[in-house]
């Protein structure tokens, strides 16, 4: 077993470091890096991007439970309704995106799931698509698509923030507009998330310490 265990050590740091370098720098400015990837069978890629935060936890986490405005920070996003709430951590969304002209506005539905380690504290929030929610639409309607945030507290009140996701705007969008946007997208979302974060300062988050 002593030869197994280094050995598998070995291996799985070797994927990492291989699944690591499959993604691309983007745009690292501002604090804000920004990476793409190539999404399996698709002409569209799928991005990530990190930054830090000087807010508490508690000052972020406000912001994302307050998913109906959402339109006001993140690219793209113009509106965002709740369909049904499931629990205070968990909801089906409809959201409107608002792309550049010529290109046609598409609409989504989304199932949105907030977790929270409390050991860690840290946050987590899941969104896919939610088929079955938007049935009769004139714009046309995303289907696949996925997100993720992650939220953790560090050191001297800051929080660390990985964002990743991926979206296939279906149509006729040529692949290099949305392309373009996943490269910069992410840096508006991230400003502007930045920018907000004063209005929500005194709003409490019930399942989160002091």
């Amino acid at each position: 077993m002593k030869f197994v265990l280094p050995f598998l050590f070995i291996f799985l740091f070797c994927i990492t470091i291989d699944a690591q370098a499959d993604w691309e720098l983007q745009r690292d400015e501002s604090g804000i890096k920004v990476w793409t990837k190539d999404y399996p069978d698709s002409k569209f890629k799928q991005f990530k991007t990190e930054t830090k935060i000087k807010a508490s936890l508690k000052n972020v986490v406000a912001v994302f439970l307050d998913i109906e405005n959402m339109g006001l920070w993140y690219d793209r996003v113009e509106k965002v309704v709740m369909v049904e709430k499931i629990s205070d951590m968990e909801g089906t969304y409809k959201i409107d995106f608002e792309l550049p002209w010529p290109v046609a506005d598409r609409v989504s539905a989304v199932r949105a799931i907030l977790s929270h380690d409390p050991t860690t504290n840290v946050v987590r929030v899941d969104t896919n698509y939610e088929p079955g929610v938007i049935t009769d639409t004139n714009v046309l309607l995303v289907t696949t698509m996925y997100s993720e945030w992650v939220l953790t507290p560090v050191e001297g009140d800051y929080v660390q923030i990985f964002h990743k996701g991926y979206m296939d705007p279906g149509g006729s969008l040529p692949s290099w507009i949305s392309n373009s946007g996943v490269k910069d997208g992410p840096v508006k979302t991230l400003t502007a998330l930045k920018g907000i974060l004063p209005e929500y300062t005194n709003v409490d988050v019930a399942f989160l310490k002091d």
